[in-house]
């Protein structure tokens, strides 16, 4: 041990041996020794410079001990000085004298660490860490000790050697303190600020942003001085800026909202393993990454952001990806000035996907690895985040170039880059296939680029995007064509299988593809141009490409296609009507030019040849359109109600036309006409066919809300939670209209099952819905509610029975006033009953024990296996701080505890019950009334007396809570002038303050204290509000001097309960 280090442990014995019992003397007071004898000064100023005498050595001290340290011999560094722990324990005690002495005397109010929040000291003295009063005069002495001890363990601190390692895992949050002070006060002069910002800004740098976050977030608490947290607030905000800054910073909220926080570093997921994170600290994340400090301008803040968060999106671990796309699906791309169009956020993050998917002119190169890339992440921003308008955004854009790109994908066995893309297209399709969408894929069925470029082979086996090669197209295959158009109409088909189309978009999709077929170029008009009809100007691909996809369509939904007869009839009819118009016309030429002559004869030879040139063309679409229009009235059921009169009366005219026709072919149309005709004159004329607008209305109505109840069932049991997003979103709509579809107990249910839904967005959306559904049926919901919490069958998790508890909970705040009678009833009394000690929870708690024997059986085979104790337990014991691993050992036993309470229930549980109770309370004291109230009272009075271990801190927490909750209830009704019968009144309420003060002097947790001090107050000044006549109140309760809204608490009597009474 060196001399420093001896003079050092001489200069601590006082307190390091002395008992942690000092009484009310200080660590100056213990010692003090030669410095007794200052004398000829006032008692508080002998005491200041005992103080600084002693802070100064114990800085002289330090120094030496480093200074040692640093001569060590190479390699061996301080492990000859702090080899042994009384070494270590002599450093970190003239740390904390340094610190608690020196450095915290002199800092402002408010700046620091609060010290009951620090590291514990190893002082075994008392502790004296106050500002001291700037009218004492002593404040240059104090800026000059603060600027030594700074000055003197900054140097230490960036040396790296030495006691740098000790200085920075014990006083580090302590020194930038101190260095803020000296930065940023006002009270130092310019000289000196401008000194100390540069050491603040070296404690800063010199450190890890996840060494940072923890120690800059200690510093701002409700006590800090305004000029201060400016000053922290902003260092803190840049952290993310750093490298692998965003990474740190999802690592500590993560942690600090995690009970895994105290899990070894890398709580990042570096592999496959989930992080512990909640929606709620994804939440926090996303609001912090979002949030643009002052003085940056919004492209510098994304575009520093930027690069790490789409590190993060292309990691190989799912739940990272699915961390990253929550960001910057939720923090930028939903929000206007960082997300839409244009701004940073979509140059950033969207505009690269676009561009390798889409490439424009001038770039029409994309090479494997980048087009892989690009689909990788819009498949991560898709998939993993529940944010339905993210998706139509992104995916719209790059519809037509998914779509090649997945059939070409397929065509040349790239499987999982086309499942890849599959899967984007058929999200994007269930989340918004609309006519036009679905159009846009059918008209270009065979679609691989535009003119521009197109996909070809990569040189590794992927897929690339190439410009065109011009001059060397080549007439197609027709063998390979129609293989392709058979693959893509198959696609197709699928596509629209997984999208969940309605029957009505299916039958626009149809009929769209029919008249594209049958009537080509002349789709856009609806009275067709009777010189073309029959011409063959048409595409013949074109032809073939919307005959294959139509007749696909009719062989996988026939029966749906046939649902709505209006849409064929409407494709069928111009054809017929033309067909009949071009028939008459071609007649009458054939009669004017009956005359003999030369010229008639000419006439003659030229209509027959142009009339047989056509025939067949024509033929073949009337044909077709026959007989499409005979397939869908023989599968249709129902009546013909949908179809205008008029056209019906067209359209039976067409046929009885096309009837009498003789045809020259050997397939004459007109039979197929005839039994058509007399299909349509059969349903015509049956009852009912024709329904009023109103009924067609209606019928319309309903069916529209049957297709999207349908389709909300079958998309909330989807794979992806983007979907099963939208599928209770639909289904919220189904609740908030009322609409009679809905069975209540069974939609109630299916919101139930949603609780074990692994997204959280998910299962809180469904928390939403349930509080709507209940204002309209409060007393069915609110009776499944609460017997799923109280699960008397003891079928239900405990984390299950906590979200319902929290759907409860919001429901009740839903319903307000309406939350009465018996629905308030039941609630009050489960939550008593569950809040209480009557539980018997027999099967959780054989459930325990089984899993504890299977444990210690599993230990000791463990044990025989190694001949000994485990290897690796021992080491890990080794890595941790032993007052940290006492922590962890602490927090344990306590959470432990919670669940470990026999045949009760589980303290969490009982918490959750007692704070659904204030709600109930809260939101309506009258409808629970008098007797729950009262008994509400007596449960709570019992767990602040009766149970007092430390596990039972968080129900001892709530149940104060409950009391503050009466009060808040009672003072509310008092304001609304309402007269509830009861409150708080007499002896009795000081025998609840009498409790409550009891507790606040005897309980050991802080925060218990807290709010029974919070309800004592409460409760004085409701009392004092009363009694000065400051609330509301009847004429007939002035009248007779009563207050009406007062509450009396049982009669006061030794073994008496504390009840409710009510007053005349």
């Amino acid at each position: 041990m060196t001399t420093a280090m001896n003079e050092a442990e001489r200069f601590m014995a006082p307190l390091l041996k002395a008992p942690n019992n000092q009484g009310a003397r200080s660590v100056i007071e213990v010692l003090s020794g030669d410095y007794d004898r200052i004398s000829h000064c006032a008692d508080d100023e002998r005491d200041d410079l005992r103080r600084r005498k002693i802070v100064k050595k114990a800085l002289r001290l330090v120094q030496e001990i480093h200074a040692s340290c640093e001569t060590t011999s190479a390699g061996s560094d301080r492990l000859d000085t702090l080899a042994n722990q009384k070494g270590q324990r002599i450093v970190d005690a003239l740390l904390d004298l340094l610190v608690l002495e020196g450095l915290y005397p002199s800092l402002s109010p408010g700046v620091g660490v609060p010290v009951e929040c620090r590291l514990q000291s190893a002082l075994k003295g008392g502790v004296t860490a106050r500002p001291l009063d700037k009218a004492s005069g002593g404040r240059l002495g104090d800026q000059q000790l603060l600027t030594d001890i700074v000055n003197s363990l900054h140097s230490t601190f960036l040396s790296r050697k030495g006691l740098a390692p000790s200085i920075r895992q014990r006083v580090t949050v302590d020194l930038i303190a101190a260095a803020g002070e000296l930065a940023f006060s006002s009270s130092f002069d310019g000289k000196t600020r401008q000194r100390f910002t540069q050491i603040f800004k070296d404690f800063i740098d010199s450190m890890s942003a996840m060494d940072l976050f923890p120690q800059l977030t200690s510093l701002l608490h409700p006590s800090c001085p305004g000029w201060f947290r400016a000053a922290i607030s902003s260092h803190l905000s840049i952290l993310p800026l750093r490298p692998d800054g965003v990474r740190q910073t999802i690592d500590f909220i993560a942690g600090s909202t995690s009970d895994d926080s105290r899990t070894p570093e890398g709580r990042f997921c570096q592999s496959s393993a989930r992080p512990n994170i909640s929606v709620d600290a994804l939440a926090r994340v996303t609001k912090l990454l979002s949030s643009v400090p002052s003085g940056m301008t919004i492209d510098t803040w994304t575009a520093a952001l930027a690069h790490q968060l789409l590190d993060i999106l292309d990691d190989q671990a799912l739940d990272n990806k699915r961390i990253a796309s929550f960001i910057i699906g939720n923090g930028f791309l939903i929000r206007r000035r960082l997300g839409a169009p244009g701004t940073a956020g979509w140059r950033l993050f969207v505009e690269p996907i676009i561009d390798s998917l889409n490439p424009k002119i001038g770039s029409c190169f994309v090479g494997e690895d980048a087009l892989k890339t690009a689909v990788s992440r819009l498949s991560a921003l898709v998939h993993l985040h529940s944010n339905p308008g993210v998706t139509k955004r992104l995916v719209g854009p790059l519809l037509l170039p998914l779509w090649g790109l997945h059939s070409y994908a397929l065509d040349h066995r790239r499987s999982s880059l086309a499942d890849q893309v599959y899967r984007v297209l058929s999200t994007y399709m269930k989340l918004s296939a609309t006519e036009t969408e679905l159009r846009l894929l059918s008209d270009n069925l065979l679609w691989d680029g535009p003119a521009l470029w197109t996909y070809t082979a990569g040189s590794n086996g992927g897929i690339e995007i190439r410009q065109r090669e011009s001059g060397k197209h080549q007439p197609p295959d027709m063998d390979m064509m129609v293989e392709s158009i058979d693959k893509r109409g198959n696609h197709f088909s699928n596509l629209l299988r997984a999208a969940v189309i309605t029957d009505d978009q299916l039958s626009l999709i149809f009929t769209h593809t029919s008249k594209r077929w049958l009537l080509g170029s002349q789709l856009g008009s609806h009275q067709l141009p009777l010189e073309n009809f029959g011409d063959d100007s048409t595409n013949p691909m074109e032809s073939l490409v919307c005959a294959k996809l139509t007749q696909k369509l009719l062989e996988d939904y026939k029966e749906r296609i046939a649902s709505s007869t209006e849409g064929i009839v409407k494709l069928v009819e111009p054809i017929l009507s033309a067909f009949v118009t071009y028939s008459q016309r071609s007649g009458e030429q054939l009669d004017k030019s009956s005359q003999p002559s030369l010229a008639g004869l000419r006439e003659i030879v030229k209509i027959e040849e142009g009339v047989g040139s056509d025939e067949g063309e024509s033929l073949e679409t009337v044909w077709t359109a026959l007989n499409l229009l005979s397939a869908v009235i023989t599968s249709s059921e129902g009546p013909l109600n949908v179809i205008d009169k008029d056209l019906l009366h067209s359209i039976q005219d067409s046929l009885k036309y096309i009837a009498q026709i003789h045809f020259s072919s050997d397939s004459s149309p007109s039979l197929t006409a005839s039994n058509v005709l007399m299909l349509l004159q059969l349903r015509s004329e049956a009852p009912g066919s024709f329904k009023s607008n109103e009924d067609q209305k209606a019928a319309g109505g309903l069916a529209e809300e049957r297709d999207k109840h349908r389709k909300a069932l079958q998309f909330l049991s989807d794979d992806l939670a983007p979907v099963r997003a939208q599928g209770l979103s639909d289904l919220t709509n189904l609740i908030s209209r009322s609409s009679r579809l809905l069975n209540i107990p069974s939609t109630v249910i299916l919101l139930l099952s949603l609780f074990q839904d692994e997204d959280e967005y998910v299962y809180l959306s469904a928390i939403k819905a349930l509080g709507l559904l209940a204002s309209n049926h409060p007393k069915t919901v609110i009776n499944m509610l609460v017997e799923k919490y109280t699960d008397p069958h003891e079928e239900s998790t405990l984390d299950v029975r906590i979200k319902v508890g929290e759907a409860l909970n919001k429901t009740i705040e839903h319903l307000g006033q309406l939350f009465t009678e018996e629905p308030a009833k039941k609630v009050g009394e489960s939550m008593i009953s569950v809040a209480s000690r009557r539980g018997d929870r027999t099967k959780a708690m054989q459930k325990r024990q089984r899993g504890k024997r299977k444990a210690e059986k599993a230990r000791k085979e463990a044990e025989e296996a190694w001949d000994g104790e485990i290897p690796g337990e021992e080491e890990d014991d080794d890595d941790d701080d032993g007052e940290e691993a006492k922590m962890n050992a602490h927090v344990a036993r306590i959470v432990d505890g919670w669940a470990d309470t026999g045949r009760e229930e589980d303290i969490r549980l009982r918490t959750s019950a007692l704070s659904i109770l204030g709600t109930a309370v809260e939101t309506n004291i009258a409808g629970v009334g008098a007797t729950i109230t009262s008994t509400a009272i007596d449960c709570v009075l019992a767990i602040l007396k009766l149970e007092k271990s430390e596990e039972r801190a968080i129900l001892r927490r709530a149940a104060a809570l409950v009391i503050m909750s009466v009060v808040r209830a009672i003072d509310a009704a008092e304001e609304r002038g309402q007269r509830l019968g009861f409150g708080f009144a007499g002896g009795n309420l000081r025998e609840v303050v009498t409790v409550l003060r009891y507790v606040e002097v005897t309980d050991a947790d802080e925060l218990v204290v807290g709010h029974v001090r919070a309800v004592v107050e409460g409760l004085e000044a409701w009392q004092q509000k009363s009694l000065l006549g400051l609330s509301r109140q009847s004429d007939e309760g002035r009248e007779m001097g009563v207050s009406m809204h007062t509450l009396r608490l049982g009669v006061g009597r030794r073994g008496r309960s504390v009840r409710i009474e009510e007053l005349d």
